[in-house]
């Protein structure tokens, strides 16, 4: 399947998409782009936006052409307002030209509005389960197989059936026969996201289900401390994770060896 600008919604995903596909690396772009290396990671994990000039010459690197070129920068100008009438007159910029692209009809359940992205995350952040086939489904050997899915997470076919359904009416898949396309590989979660505790708490049991198998691979690695100190510690900790997490994120996409599995990270720091 051809990868379609005019498909996403976020510019990082295309970004992603658009790196894998021409073998650009996140190191290079910034490059290009005269960006910091670290505030890339930043802007790709989702706590920082790119400027309009950077997002110019990012496109201009992933060779966009000038209607793509176009489309992508309004979608870095929907992100970075912050104005409620603004945001939503770019929306409808956006809205047109896809409609325009993708030809969609204005009665598809899923156009492009604040109300679908509210019920595309409720619905995928609902249980761990949606997120883990839509990743497993990014590593060749499950999109041309899917039925391994349901071994590899221990579920049953007709729940793998109906999770497989639920990502193609969210228009996250493309169901074929047998392979299965992904058209977005991931759903944006927001800090502040009713969803993120949910999600959160879904995760952390994965994490106990896990380590009460007993069965865990020699290179996992399970962690607790607890210790003594003050909130100024506590939050260069938490700094400290969260670069730690930019530069996992940063060397996972620039890797250079064949994806063949779906690993999970998870940190909680709090006062006890």
């Amino acid at each position: 399947m051809e990868f379609r600008v005019y498909n996403h919604l976020d510019y990082r995903e295309i970004i992603i998409n658009l790196c894998k596909i021409r073998g650009i690396s996140n190191k290079s772009l910034a490059s290009s782009a005269h960006i910091h290396t670290s505030y890339f990671s930043r802007v790709m994990g989702g706590n920082a936006d790119f400027s309009g000039d950077q997002l110019y010459l990012i496109g201009r690197d992933l060779s966009l052409d000038n209607e793509e070129l176009q489309f992508f920068l309004m979608l870095g100008e929907h992100g970075r307002s912050g104005n409620v009438s603004h945001k939503n007159y770019v929306h409808s910029k956006i809205e047109a030209i896809q409609k325009e692209k993708l030809k969609i009809k204005n009665t598809s359940k899923y156009e492009f509005n604040e109300k679908l992205d509210s019920i595309r995350t409720q619905e995928f952040y609902t249980e761990s389960t949606t997120a883990k086939i839509l990743m497993l489904l990014t590593i060749k050997k499950y999109c041309d197989n899917p039925l391994l899915i349901a071994k590899r997470i221990f579920i049953s076919e007709n729940k793998l059936k109906r999770e497989l359904e639920k990502l193609e009416k969210m228009q996250l898949i493309e169901i074929g026969n047998p392979k299965i396309i992904v058209i977005k590989p991931f759903v944006q979660l927001e800090p502040f996201s009713p969803m993120a505790q949910i999600n959160d708490l879904n995760w952390r049991q994965e994490s106990i289900f896990k380590i009460s198998r007993r069965d865990e691979n020699p290179t996992d690695y399970h962690f607790s401390a607890t210790f003594s100190s003050n909130e100024e510690v506590k939050v260069k900790a938490r700094d400290l994770f969260k670069e730690f997490v930019n530069d996992v994120q940063n060397f996972a996409r620039d890797q250079k060896g064949a994806i063949d599995d779906v690993y999970h990270i998870g940190f909680d720091l709090y006062g006890v």
